[in-house]
């Protein structure tokens, strides 16, 4: 496993390290929500507005750039090893209280308390994936929210994969502003790669923007990993 800034690079895992872990880790986050618990996941629909969640500033392509002043504010990784090619950043203040008000909404959720622990935005293009991986300590319960792709048809629907206790591969369709809750630490979960198919768009490159905010259970096993950057 290798350290990006915040992010610890699950998508070098083994398929025998991710099963390891699974094993391992499985039925140490337990919630006050049965069907969260049973399956390890649940999708929230309009879990929060998607025009809040784009950078204000549109650039040539149509993309909403990362680049623009206080640079120093948030660590922007110009290499991003998990997904070669994509692009992120962390702690961008933009997302700062959005973090704290959705965690309100989980705790509302799932029945227990939460520690923000930390988050970061990623625009995956055409032809990347993630490899499936299960998630470090500060990823006990995760949230990716969907925020804009400019994919057209039935390409949009580019699913977020998740594997859940009982071995069964649940394919889930986001729509901008939807969001999945997840246990991180427990659930595989990865994207099949993206299209490549060739469009001709005005406004750029194919890409596929998603946010994910990170959280541990307050007085859960993982508590020590809260606030974690």
């Amino acid at each position: 496993m290798v350290h990006v800034g915040s992010e610890v690079v699950m998508g070098l895992m083994s398929e025998d390290d991710v099963r390891a872990q699974e094993l391992r880790n499985t039925g140490t986050t337990w919630t006050r929500n049965k069907e969260f618990d049973k399956e390890g996941y649940l999708v929230v629909r309009d879990l929060w507005d998607p025009e809040e969640l784009k950078h204000p500033v549109p650039d040539k392509k149509g993309q909403y750039s990362y680049w623009g002043k206080n640079l120093d504010q948030y660590n922007f990784q110009p290499v991003e090893l998990q997904v070669e090619g994509s692009i992120a950043r962390y702690w961008h203040p933009q997302y700062r209280t959005i973090h704290s008000s959705i965690r309100f909404k989980l705790e509302k959720i799932i029945g227990r308390d939460l520690y923000n622990t930390y988050y970061y935005d990623r625009y995956y293009f055409a032809g990347q994936d993630l490899t499936k991986h299960v998630d470090r300590d500060a990823c006990e319960i995760s949230v990716s929210i969907h925020i804009g792709t400019n994919l057209k048809g039935k390409d949009t629907d580019w699913p977020f994969c998740i594997q859940t206790p009982s071995g069964d591969v649940s394919s889930l369709i986001l729509q901008p502003g939807d969001g999945v809750i997840y246990k991180g630490c427990e659930r595989p979960h990865w994207r099949d790669e993206m299209t490549r198919k060739k469009y001709f768009f005005s406004r750029g490159e194919r890409y596929y923007h998603q946010i994910f905010f990170h959280y541990v259970l307050q007085d859960g096993v993982r508590s020590h990993c809260a606030f974690d950057r």
